[in-house]
């Protein structure tokens, strides 16, 4: 929210102002990003998406026309409109040093453009261009998606995400509002279980239609309700997680103490098309945002390959983007072009996985559920894999967390990952984030590395 204000002067003086003027300083900025990205641009957006004006073929070749047109390392290819399937397929993937490297030469810089970008998994960052019509086309899908679940554009809203809102001595206010975004922000980074009461308790007085942001915060404040037998005193008509992987037993949480649906979201910040979660737990890919390409990998396994409609200044075009998720299909290869794609769950790049000592990979949906059944004992966990066998397992647990839950978990986990495993269990106050707010729950060095 901040982070147009914060050069190092202005980051002094809003950490050194009262916490009103904090307020002030957040809902200025908020002020300043509404009026950029809530333009005409987007309502004509939202409304186009709300009529379903939306022709695949007709979008696929405007946009291979682009390419040609605007793009110079695609200024040779040939499309053929009556087959313009398979002029597609002929383009090149793309791989990240593509975009890193010759960005220029992939980009079309006109219109008022900005860098976004991603922080990476795994540390590796990627810029692109986005121009002002790129953003009001994602705000406006995002606004879709909410819309599609009873949740109108400028609804009171509870964000949790890992920006800097809070200076380090915060005294357990780690909210600020974002007045004319209609908003509250948590601080996900400064949760702890010492000030949680406090946040539930200001999110109750708050009561917003919506919450949204990161999976692991806001399962935070339900294992708090659900813990202390609260029941949610106020409607939330729908939680959109995002930016991190949403495990089962963190989704029926979340659903059991707010009475709402939980909707997750997937877009990279690279300008990826979307895939959105379904009530009934699978996932909706959207079509009018981009192509997404399956190649198997293994049992239901398949490695996506995106196209982005959403980003004309720097096209995303048949690009590896290192997540992988669960199809029910056999097939080699899909694409949400021309097959019906039943997507039923989304587990993140490959060093989201872990390998056992019997080189089997372990996926992050089958390493949770060692907690099946003691979920409400167990606050938070996380793997980390040094190399092939040792593996390090952070626990936050409840006080009423005994011998007889421990020794099941680690029954579970050995059955995962296997007999010979060297697997160190620490038992931690709280699981530490990444620099970008996110929490990993699970850290594959081995992977990572490769």
């Amino acid at each position: 929210m901040l982070k147009g204000l914060m050069d190092v002067s202005t980051h002094t003086i809003y950490y050194k102002s009262p916490i009103f003027m904090q307020h002030a300083f957040t809902s200025a900025y908020g002020y300043k990003l509404k009026r950029e990205r809530y333009s005409h641009l987007y309502r004509r957006a939202l409304q186009r998406y709300v009529k379903g004006d939306f022709d695949r073929e007709a979008m696929l070749t405007h946009f291979m026309n682009h390419l040609k047109r605007n793009i110079s390392v695609y200024a040779d290819i040939e499309i053929d409109e009556d087959d313009i399937f398979s002029s597609f397929l002929k383009l090149p993937m793309t791989a990240k040093a593509d975009l890193r490297y010759a960005l220029d030469a992939r980009s079309c810089k006109q219109g008022q453009l900005r860098f976004s970008g991603t922080s990476g998994t795994t540390g590796e960052s990627l810029a692109v261009y986005d121009s002002e019509y790129d953003r009001a086309d994602r705000m406006a899908y995002l606004d879709y998606i909410k819309l599609k679940n009873g949740v109108p554009p400028f609804s009171r809203r509870a964000s949790f995400t890992g920006q800097d809102l809070t200076p380090p001595r915060h005294r357990d206010i780690i909210w600020r509002y974002n007045i004319p975004m209609n908003q509250v922000l948590y601080a996900a980074n400064h949760l702890t279980s010492r000030n949680i009461g406090n946040v539930y308790a200001h999110l109750a007085r708050y009561r917003p239609v919506e919450l949204d942001g990161f999976p692991s915060a806001i399962h935070m404040v339900a294992k708090y309700m659900l813990a202390n037998n609260i029941i949610h005193p106020w409607e939330v008509k729908a939680v959109f997680p995002t930016a991190e992987i949403l495990l089962p037993h963190v989704r029926a949480d979340i659903e059991r103490a707010f009475g709402a649906a939980v909707i997750d979201q997937y877009a990279s910040g690279e300008g990826a098309p979307f895939i959105y979660g379904r009530r009934d737990g699978g996932y909706n890919i959207g079509h009018e945002t981009g192509i997404f390409e399956f190649h198997k990998v293994g049992r239901h396994l398949y490695e996506m390959v995106v196209t982005s409609f959403i980003n004309y200044a720097t096209p995303i075009v048949r690009y590896r983007i290192g997540d992988q998720v669960e199809i029910d299909s056999d097939a080699d290869y899909l694409n949400s072009y021309t097959d019906e794609v039943d997507l039923r769950k989304i587990f993140g790049r490959e060093s989201d996985y872990l390998i056992g000592s019997n080189s089997n990979r372990v996926t992050s949906v089958g390493i949770a559920r060692a907690v099946e059944g003691i979920e409400d004992k167990i606050i938070a966990f996380q793997f980390i894999q040094e190399d092939l066998k040792r593996f390090i397992v952070n626990l936050v647990v409840e006080a009423d967390y005994d011998e007889k839950s421990d020794r099941l978990f680690k029954r579970r986990v050995v059955r995962r990952l296997g007999q010979d495993s060297d697997i160190e269990y620490r038992y931690v106050e709280s699981i530490p984030r990444e620099k970008n707010g996110k929490i990993r729950f699970i850290k594959n060095t081995v992977a990572d590395a490769g």
